[in-house]
């Protein structure tokens, strides 16, 4: 995969990376992406925000903890640099201030070691979600780019939602985007089998959102005006379910549950497709 000046030397991508990564193999990967970052760390639930819904679906807590740019800089970054693989760091925010402020301290205290940053757009759990249109992803990108000059590969992870994922993607694109990510998690609701236990509120991830995220890829792929290319993510577990998004369109995929849920399951996954090419290529 093609990512600027950047090629990948393998289609698996490891996401949401441990922060305390070990083990064999993951030298093999593609690239790694790290937990995603707040300029500001925002208090929750950790890894007990995490439940299993099912054998492969995995429902993460709306009150997740989001670690700061800081903390990953200082004391997590370089053990993901020591793979001696790509890198690159996610970040959200809440506002186009808050991306170009993330941005500016990564360029500042990072710029040289990773090798971009990947966008998290996520839909504002406010009435004022709406506002998460086109204009908007253009100008998080647009800011993240200014900040991290040309050379940065900047991936844009866009939500599931495959009616709007084309122009959502082209607001990307427009802002000066590398590459676009789909998808991140989908807002679902889970009931516990005890009855009096108050419903699960949160991103569904893993098995259960791999049939939207591949829609979504499909969306991007299919779309003449959008010349990117595209990381497939969501579910990932096995070769095959590698070569789907490959089919659909993408050029690469991330693995984040499937690790989450079977450690060493990303280097184990490189190992078996460093051989498959992308059918649009």
């Amino acid at each position: 995969m093609q990512l600027g000046t950047l090629t990948l030397q393998n289609p698996i991508c490891l996401a949401a990376a441990p922060w305390q990564l070990d083990g064999a193999g993951y030298e093999r990967l593609g690239a790694i992406f790290t937990r995603t970052v707040t300029m500001e760390p925002k208090p929750g639930l950790y890894e007990e925000g995490i439940w299993q819904v099912n054998e492969q679906t995995l429902l993460n807590a709306t009150n997740m903890r989001t670690e700061s740019a800081e903390i990953l800089v200082q004391e997590h970054l370089p053990h993901l640099l020591s793979y001696g693989v790509p890198v690159f760091v996610s970040i959200t925010a809440p506002g186009i201030p808050g991306f170009r402020k993330i941005a500016r301290f990564l360029a500042r205290e990072v710029g040289s070691q990773i090798a971009g940053v990947e966008v998290y757009i996520a839909q504002p759990d406010t009435e004022k979600g709406a506002e998460l249109n086109a204009k908007f992803v253009r100008e998080a990108t647009q800011a993240v780019r200014n900040e991290l000059g040309p050379a940065a590969a900047i991936v844009v992870k866009l939500p599931p939602w495959p009616e709007h994922i084309r122009g959502l993607a082209l607001g990307a694109q427009e802002g000066g985007a590398t590459a676009l990510a789909a998808t991140n998690v989908l807002k679902a609701l889970h009931l516990p089998d005890d009855a009096t236990a108050e419903p699960l509120a949160g991103g569904l991830s893993g098995e259960a959102l791999r049939p939207v995220a591949l829609r979504c890829v499909w969306e991007l792929a299919h779309d003449a005006r959008i010349k990117l290319p595209i990381f497939g993510t969501g579910g990932v577990f096995t070769q095959s379910h590698v070569t789907d998004y490959l089919r659909c369109g993408a050029t690469a995929v991330q693995v984040a549950s499937g690790e989450w849920l079977e450690p060493g399951l990303s280097a184990r996954l490189a190992a078996e497709c460093s051989h498959l090419v992308p059918a649009n290529l």
